[in-house]
């Protein structure tokens, strides 16, 4: 009996012992319960919880997937297994491969991205650099040694015939900007874009953003839905960039003026509201974003959100045949510069309302003005012979 006693009081424990039925702990369903904490702790079992920095997990139809943040690569393999692991380490492997050779393209581009030249660019330009980065990304292992002019020109043919001139030349100025910051700090001797000429426009090719006309802006304003109607006004009547103008803040427009200092050249702005503009405002629905120009969902507008609805919209008008070929959000920048030169104001004051440092992009749109009436002007005064001052 003893030893029966003995038998049935140890299968007792070993069922009270008996550690409950644990679910996978890579799911973020599994509760770790303090009955749980303390059965473990008193068998002595010992588990692993795997955490793993830097990667998303999403759940799709029940099933978890793991994705890598720094490269955005999915990652095949069963969350948690060995499998798993050995496919991340590969992974971080190829990563640090490219990351940290020395002599390459993409540590030349890794140290400029770290520079305070680079940090001090406007948004809009940093993400503009980095498509290009990115669209460079094969070439990252290649031995600065063998970015000569020679290849230079032949990326530039490459890119221009896949991609288009302006892509082409966009690719040679990043690369020039990240040679010039690497002739600084001792990774490169020389900039080997300088003298490989850019592509120039053909003379057959329509002007980039070129300027609306009178009946394209009226005709935008009246069709387009007031989240898209408010930032083409407020570009239409100031001039100010894209990005200038989804950042605007309610509290931007004081005393009868636009207040802003500018993104990209960071001058300081003080425009007077036009009345126009004005009443655009005043009927503009209200809502409770920051920002002047706002979502249907009252949330700021991110510039790629805003970049897939105008062009969406601007399409739809020019299939219905209101508007004319060629039309962009920077040409009513351009649009505003023209008419400022065709009002007869001097190109540095034009300079000023744009929030330009220099006088260039204000002589361009001198280019595109109608000017005929001053023309008309000059031939009244011009008498290369004196014929006129003798009548």
């Amino acid at each position: 009996m003893p030893n029966q006693t003995r038998r049935s009081r140890s299968r007792v424990q070993a069922s009270t012992l008996r550690p409950p039925k644990l679910r996978r702990l890579d799911r973020p369903s599994w509760k770790w319960t303090d009955q749980r904490k303390r059965l473990v702790s008193r068998i002595g079992l010992a588990m692993t919880v795997l955490r793993i920095k830097g990667l998303k997990r999403y759940r799709v139809k029940g099933r978890w997937y793991a994705y890598h943040r720094k490269s955005g690569t999915r990652l095949k393999s069963e969350f948690g297994t060995a499998e798993f692991i050995a496919e991340l380490a590969g992974l971080e492997r190829r990563l640090k491969k490219v990351e940290a050779l020395p002599g390459t393209l993409g540590k030349l581009f890794s140290s400029y991205r770290s520079s305070a030249a680079y940090a001090d660019l406007a948004s809009s330009t940093k993400q503009g650099y980095l498509r290009m980065m990115d669209l460079l990304k094969p070439l990252d292992e290649m031995p600065l040694v063998e970015l000569t002019p020679q290849f230079i020109a032949g990326l530039r043919d490459r890119i221009a015939e896949k991609n288009g001139r302006r892509q082409a030349n966009y690719v040679m100025a990043v690369v020039s900007v990240a040679c010039e910051h690497g002739k600084e700090h001792g990774i490169v001797r020389d900039n080997p874009v300088k003298g490989v000429k850019r592509i120039k426009r053909s003379r057959s090719a329509p002007a980039a953003n070129r300027p609306w006309t009178i009946e394209e802006c009226r005709t935008v304003l009246a069709e387009l839905p007031y989240q898209l109607k408010l930032p083409v006004a407020l570009a239409m009547f100031t001039g100010l960039r894209k990005g200038d103008v989804l950042a605007l803040k309610k509290h931007a427009i004081r005393e009868g003026r636009i207040w802003r200092r500018t993104n990209k050249t960071g001058q300081e702005l003080s425009l007077p509201v036009h009345p126009d503009l004005a009443e655009v405002l005043r009927l503009s629905p209200q809502h409770i974003a920051m920002t002047i120009a706002a979502t249907t969902n009252a949330t700021p507008w991110t510039e790629s959100g805003f970049n897939s609805s105008f062009i969406k919209a601007m399409r739809a008008l020019k299939r219905a045949g209101k508007i004319g070929d060629g039309l962009t959000f920077h040409g009513l920048r351009h649009t505003v510069g023209t008419l400022l030169i065709e009002a007869g104001f001097d190109i540095d004051t034009v300079r000023r309302w744009l929030g330009q440092k220099t006088l260039a992009m204000a002589i361009h749109y001198s280019e595109t003005a109608d000017t005929s009436q001053r023309m008309r002007e000059v031939i009244e005064k011009l008498d290369p012979l004196g014929s006129k001052s003798r009548t």
